[in-house]
Parts: C-alpha cells; sequence; structure tokens
C-alpha cells in the first residue's frame, strides 16, 4: 500500500510519464546492485554519517544517481578526449563506477564521510572482482572547496550535493585550475538547484530531461 501510495504522489507531482520512467530507474538501480552485489541504494541523512569540518551544515543527504538515467546521458554529452570524471560529492561511488564501465578511463570521487568512502571503495573492489579487471576509481575522503582539481581533470560531476556556498567554491577552484591549465572541460550538475552559479561561470551547452530526471550540461568553450 505504501508503495502505491507513493507512486500516487509521484504522478500527481511529475505526471505519469515521468513517474512510469522514475519507476523504470528504480528497477535499474536494484537490477544494478543485484548484479554486482554492491551497495548503492537507498538514502541516507547527514545526521547519521560521522562528518567533521565547518561545511557539515552545507552538504545534502546521500541519495544515488539513477544508474539508467546516467547510462543514456553519457550517450548524449560529448565528452572531451582523454576523459577524466570527477564526482563532488560521490557517496557510495555508484557514479564512478558507471563512468569507468562506460568506457572512461579515469575517475575520482571526493566525499566527505568517511563511512560513504568506506562503501565507495568496497564497492570498487566488488565490481573489480566480478569484472576480473583493474578500475581506475580513487575516492578522495575530504571537503570539496579544500580539493585541488588536476590539471588532467575534465569532467565534472555533480548531484546538487551542497548548497550554493559551497558549489560557488568548487566553481572557482574550477576556473583556477583552468587558469593554470587551459584545456576543454564539461560539467555535469543533476538536479540544478543552484544552476545560477554555473550559468554565471560556464556556457551552458543544454539541458537534459532523461528518466524523469534534469542535468544541465556545461562546457568553458
Amino acid at each position: 500500500m505504501d508503495l502505491l501510495a507513493n507512486i500516487w504522489l509521484h504522478i500527481q507531482d511529475k505526471g505519469v510519464v515521468r513517474t512510469i520512467s522514475i519507476v523504470l530507474n528504480r528497477m535499474f538501480d536494484f537490477y544494478f546492485d543485484w548484479k554486482y552485489k554492491t551497495d548503492t541504494r537507498n538514502k541516507i541523512s547527514l545526521h547519521d554519517l560521522t562528518v567533521t569540518g565547518e561545511n557539515k551544515a552545507r552538504g545534502s543527504f546521500y541519495q544515488p544517481t539513477m544508474a539508467l538515467s546516467f547510462n543514456r546521458l553519457l550517450d548524449r554529452v560529448p565528452l572531451p578526449p582523454d576523459s577524466v570524471l570527477v564526482d563532488f560529492g560521490c557517496g557510495k561511488g555508484r557514479v564512478l563506477l558507471l563512468a569507468v564501465l562506460r568506457g572512461i578511463g579515469k575517475a575520482v570521487g571526493i566525499e566527505f564521510s568517511p563511512e560513504l568512502c568506506a562503501i565507495a571503495r568496497n564497492n570498487i573492489k566488488i565490481v573489480e572482482q566480478a569484472t576480473g579487471s583493474r578500475l581506475d576509481i580513487t575516492v578522495v575522503e575530504g571537503d570539496v572547496t579544500q580539493y585541488e582539481i588536476e590539471d588532467d581533470q575534465n569532467v565534472f560531476f555533480l548531484f546538487n550535493p551542497f548548497d550554493d556556498v559551497v558549489l560557488e567554491a568548487v566553481v572557482k577552484n574550477i576556473q583556477k585550475s583552468l587558469q593554470r591549465k587551459p584545456r576543454e572541460i564539461v560539467v555535469i550538475y543533476y538536479n540544478p538547484v543552484y544552476s545560477h552559479i554555473l550559468d554565471n561561470a560556464f556556457l551552458p551547452k543544454n539541458s537534459y530531461l532523461i528518466g524523469g530526471e534534469e542535468y544541465m550540461h556545461y562546457v568553458n568553450c
């Protein structure tokens, strides 16, 4: 009954077509974890996580990116050559895994919760064992505002992981990186609550509604 009530609320809020897309996405999320025996689902509140630092209150709860929608997004967004993806607020590492499994050579996740970092690293090991191959994925525990972006990193992903104050700091770090090492980049902002901040920093290239979810696509040139 709770499931049916939840679906009905989604229909009232988002409409029938978008609700069906979301349900299909959730089914694929379940399939992803079942296939690899990973743990990437289920929301987790910040109150249930151990986080140190002044920006804890500016973060968002853990909610995974929908796997099917993300895969379809990668089919649409032209990525720069030799893509290296950075996921700001990587949580349990689902986006990192999806990106590398889809052919992106290297992925780095920044996460300020040690519990989520541990889960993400374990998920990577599980998928490596399941696929029989090493995945070039790194999970960095720390505050995204303090992360120094490397010169080869050129695809930046955000699933509305923090508030506008932290987002502005991350955008400035990307801009500093581009001043130091000019290059073609792509920024993907999922659930773009503070899109105005990126609108003022980069060139909005496209917007997508995939699987009932909204993504903004930005470039720097």
